[in-house]
């Protein structure tokens, strides 16, 4: 999850430099939205995939995991392409969408048409990186995505700013650096998967797109996958309102989601290795270890966060000046990141216990309490606190949403935690007949 992030925080820190550094970073914000959706998409079927492999496995239901493996390496291109083409068609109305303004439409345009090339890639990596970690294999996808993510910190810098025989692309370079790196990544893990070392042995006959297959990814997948366009909205609503306040709102914006990127992927990565055990478990009817698994995380997660939070309120001003020495951004960046971050000893748990709900095959209801975050709290909060207080009062909705959905996040899986804490081996009807109290 790291390895991902850097994709985008190497293009910031690279571009920040250029002499319209601080164009050139709202114009990659404002394309940001789409990305997150070829992510969600990613997200979405590689949680999937990893919540049915692992149930598959614990069920001993090993017949069915190639028809998965054939289902998770076509899947990807398929949306991927659907995506690429989406961007080409459209691009002028997906920026304007996206919150763009006429200051930032250049850089912008520059950026989305050549990294959206790179969509049918990243999609495949994710998702193949979610099956082979059902499977319990996390090293090789972070191996893959480490050594991409190497091409592109030595690609970006190389190509923005025209060192050596490289010409100078600038925004151009730094999405350009970013493809070719998918492109690598994308390539290392099709080798992998062929050598048979993964331990998925796949031919031409287990590749194509699989109903009843389709239909067990998208039961977590679809969920996960719209929680994540859920953000990228939110993403599109803070441009809208940001750019009331000029590009460098947004351009602060930008960076601050950017630097976040850095900090959650110990969250996010404890929750990937969370899933399949969650998963395994639950299939396998082991519910008590299922749920110290849980608890494990969620106490770690949150204690960690919190002091996360207390380091970032120290650190916030020389973390931000790595990035840049633009005036504007000193003075509202170091806020916005204080006010954000406030409260991620609540947000950790609360990733936590929704992984458990994927793990565990319900992935509608981890699409309503995280839905519940966006929609509910953040988006009405961002609305009502950035009339009453600026642009710090936008910054401030992150915070009130995060308590407020941790309220609710925790009562709900108190009731899913009544209904199936008992010891192991009882019997008990599976999810598809029975699920947790309804919402």
């Amino acid at each position: 999850m790291l390895v991902m992030a850097l994709y985008n925080v190497i293009d910031t820190f690279f571009v920040a430099g250029l002499p319209n550094g601080r164009q050139a970073i709202a114009g990659l914000t404002v394309v940001f939205p789409l990305q997150m959706v070829a992510g969600a998409l990613g997200v979405g079927a590689g949680i999937g995939v990893a919540s049915l492999v692992a149930r598959r496995f614990g069920e001993q239901r090993t017949d069915e995991v190639r028809a998965i493996a054939g289902t998770a390496v076509t899947l990807p291109l398929v949306l991927g392409g659907a995506l690429l083409l989406t961007a080409r068609l459209a691009p002028y109305q997906l920026l304007h969408v996206f919150g763009v303004q006429p200051d930032i439409v250049v850089p912008a345009l520059t950026y989305l048409t050549t990294v959206s090339v790179g969509f049918p890639f990243v999609l495949f990596n994710m998702t193949v990186g979610g099956l082979l970690r059902g499977a319990g294999d996390a090293v090789m996808p972070m191996v893959i995505m480490a050594t991409s993510a190497g091409l592109n910190v030595i690609l970006a810098p190389l190509l923005i700013n025209g060192i050596g025989p490289f010409p100078r692309l600038e925004v151009f370079g730094a999405a350009l650096a970013t493809v070719i790196a998918q492109v690598a990544s994308f390539c290392l893990t099709v080798g992998y998967m062929l050598s048979g070392r993964s331990g998925y042995r796949l031919g031409w006959r287990h590749l194509g797109l699989r109903w009843h297959v389709l239909r067990g990814i998208a039961v977590v997948g679809a969920p996960a996958a719209a929680m994540q366009i859920a953000q990228s909205v939110v993403v599109s609503v803070f441009n809208w309102v940001l750019g009331r306040h000029g590009s460098g709102a947004i351009a602060a914006y930008g960076m601050t989601f950017r630097i976040l990127m850095l900090i959650f992927p110990w969250v996010f990565g404890v929750s990937q290795g969370l899933l399949p055990i969650v998963g395994y478990n639950f299939g396998a009817r082991q519910h008590r270890r299922m749920w110290r698994a849980v608890r494990i995380a969620a106490t770690w997660t949150g204690a960690l966060g919190f002091l996360l939070s207390a380091a970032m309120w120290i650190a916030a001003p020389r973390v931000v000046n790595a990035f840049t020495n633009d005036a504007e951004l000193l003075e509202v960046t170091p806020a916005a990141l204080r006010l954000i971050l406030l409260t991620l000893g609540f947000v950790a748990p609360q990733i936590m216990a929704v992984t458990a709900l994927q793990g565990m095959g319900f992935g509608a209801q981890a699409m309503v309490l995280s839905l519940t975050r966006q929609l509910l709290f953040l988006v009405p909060g961002l609305l009502v606190l950035s009339h009453l207080f600026g642009v710090m009062g936008a910054f401030a909705a992150h915070p009130v949403a995060d308590a407020l959905s941790f309220a609710v996040t925790g009562l709900y899986v108190w009731g899913v935690w009544r209904r199936f804490r008992h010891a192991e081996g009882r019997s008990l009807v599976q999810p598809a007949e029975s699920g947790p109290p309804t919402l």
